[in-house]
């Protein structure tokens, strides 16, 4: 089990210069623009045995939204997958639904490893737990000095953040967006310690120090 520092906000160097926090039927979003990729996204598991087939649907963009958004560009032929944070299959009892993963809202740059690997594996054990209890997910990005700038535009996360809330519970777990997680088994990325996040879908200055009053939340896992 992976142990951090207990005032670790996951949010480091946060340069934003547009954002905006936007409420969709199946989750809400706070979005940034310059970065191209959702800062995080939250929903409930709906779906834990549904049927429908995914054949001939494809990442879209949203049609309400304005902003820039990931594209086609940004996944072509590199180790990015088009990540859904909301999954598919966690939507797939009625069609419309699962047809709204398919949002660039929804979409992050999630190296195939992780994407394939560990991060699938824990959404299927969401989904097994939504069998007993109501399961709500929150998904967090982390970019920091280190994240890569494609040339598309987009900014790769060097994170990716998991909570799960469920029967009294709060378990996150939190992966590197690399290789480096082949073969790992998410349990091993599950954090221990108290942490930070902030509430809300706030703007940044480019030390990373809010231009706006935060509202801070801690969680403490309950594993």
């Amino acid at each position: 089990m992976k142990r951090i520092p207990f005032l670790i906000l996951f949010l480091s160097v946060q340069l934003l210069s547009a954002q905006q926090l936007i409420h969709r039927s199946i989750f809400d979003v706070c979005y940034s623009e310059k970065k191209q990729q959702p800062l995080w996204l939250e929903y409930e598991v709906e779906c834990n045995e549904g049927g429908f087939s995914r054949q001939g649907l494809n990442f879209t963009k949203d049609t309400q939204f304005t902003g820039i958004t990931s594209d086609n560009a940004d996944y072509y032929r590199n180790v990015w997958d088009k990540g859904h944070l909301a999954p598919a299959a966690d939507f797939n009892c009625d069609y419309e639904k699962l047809e709204a993963t398919f949002n660039y809202l929804n979409c992050a740059l999630q190296h195939e490893k992780l994407n394939r690997g560990p991060w699938k594996v824990l959404e299927a054990y969401e989904r097994q737990l939504s069998k007993e209890y109501k399961v709500n997910v929150r998904i967090e990005l982390e970019f920091d000095a280190n994240s890569l700038q494609l040339q598309t535009g987009a900014l790769v996360p060097s994170y990716f953040i998991k909570i799960l809330s469920y029967n009294d519970k709060a378990r996150v777990f939190r992966f590197p967006n690399d290789i480096s997680v082949y073969n790992q088994l998410f349990q091993d990325y599950e954090l221990s310690e108290p942490y930070l996040i902030i509430e809300g879908c706030n703007e940044y200055n480019e030390e990373g120090a809010s231009k706006a009053n935060l509202n801070f939340k801690e969680f403490k896992p309950t594993n």
